[in-house]
C-alpha cells in the first residue's frame, strides 16, 4: 500500500529504500553522517507506487538536416516486452538515481525513472556495503 502520500506520474515509479542498520552485527555503532551517506548509495529496496506510463513503448523520431531544414527521417519505437517489477516486489536501482524525498508516512523514498530499475531482488540478496567485515587472520 503506498502510504508515502506520492503518486508518480508518466513514466515514474516509488521506492520505499531498504533501511541500514545503525549498528554492524559485530556491535559498531555506526556515525550518522556515515550512515546518511551510504542510504542515498542504498540501491535495493520496495516498489510501492508505479505510474501510468511505466514500462510501455515510447516513439523517438530522428531529425536530419536536409534542404536547409530540419526533417523527420527516421521512427524508433523502443518499449519494454513487460514490466520489470509489480508494486510490493523488492527491487535493484541504480545508485544514487532518483529524488529522495519524505513521505507523509515520515519515511524517506525515492521517485525514480522506470528504467532505473535493474533487477528484482531476492529478499535474501544483501547489497549493503556496511555489512561487518571479518579482521584480518579472522575466520
Amino acid at each position: 500500500m503506498n502510504s508515502s502520500g506520492f503518486n508518480p506520474c508518466g513514466d515514474r515509479v516509488v521506492v520505499l529504500p531498504d533501511v541500514l542498520e545503525e549498528k554492524t552485527q559485530g556491535g559498531i555503532i555506526i556515525p550518522e553522517s556515515e550512515l546518511n551517506k551510504h542510504q542515498l548509495a542504498q540501491v535495493t529496496g520496495v516498489l510501492v507506487a508505479v505510474g501510468p506510463d511505466a514500462w510501455t513503448d515510447r516513439v523517438t523520431v530522428i531529425e536530419r538536416w536536409i534542404d536547409d531544414a530540419w526533417r523527420p527521417t527516421e521512427r524508433r519505437k523502443t518499449g519494454y516486452s513487460q514490466s520489470f517489477a509489480e508494486v510490493g516486489d523488492r527491487v535493484c536501482y541504480a545508485r544514487y538515481n532518483g529524488l529522495p524525498f519524505d513521505g507523509e508516512d515520515g519515511q524517506k523514498y525515492r521517485l525514480l525513472n522506470d528504467e532505473d530499475i535493474t533487477a528484482k531482488v531476492s529478499a535474501k540478496i544483501d547489497l549493503n556495503e556496511m555489512r561487518s567485515r571479518v579482521p584480518l587472520g579472522g575466520k
